[in-house]
This record gives structure tokens, C-alpha cells and sequence, in this order.
């Protein structure tokens, strides 16, 4: 999302960021997948790499309210 987004309780801008997700080897940007979750014995879950997609949240600096969108953009390699 590259639109600016308006705090619905301050109606003032929000700032762009993301939520941190820590993992064993350090941190990474929040994600979202559709459906139930599905235990896998190698790696915690079953997931279709195609289906994962990249949050975006945005906060408002006056009361520190929270958005998050889910968008249909390229994921990087990890």
C-alpha cells in the first residue's frame, strides 16, 4: 500500500511499518496465510509458499492505534 492511510478514531495520518514475528535465526516481517493451520514435523507448519502474504501495519502517532493489511506483493527469498 503506498496510499497515505487515516487514523478512523484521530483522523490524522498513520505511519507505515510492520510488526516483528522473532524466529530462532532473528527477526522477520509479520505474515499472513489463509485457511486452518496445519502441523508439519519438520517445519511446525504445512504452507504453500504461493499463499503467504506480506502484512503492512500502520500506526497512528497520536493514540497508537494499529491497522494491518495483508498485500499481494512479491515476498523475498529467505
Amino acid at each position: 500500500m503506498s496510499k497515505s492511510v487515516e487514523c478512523i478514531r484521530c483522523k490524522i495520518s498513520m505511519e507505515q511499518g510492520f510488526v516483528i514475528d522473532g524466529r530462532h535465526e532473528g527477526f522477520a516481517k509479520q505474515q499472513w496465510y489463509s485457511g486452518e493451520a496445519k502441523p508439519s514435523f519438520w517445519m511446525g507448519l504445512k504452507l504453500e509458499k504461493d499463499k503467504i502474504l506480506s502484512v503492512t501495519t500502520w500506526r497512528c502517532p497520536q493514540c497508537g492505534y494499529l491497522e494491518s493489511y495483508a498485500t499481494r506483493q512479491q515476498m523475498p527469498e529467505e
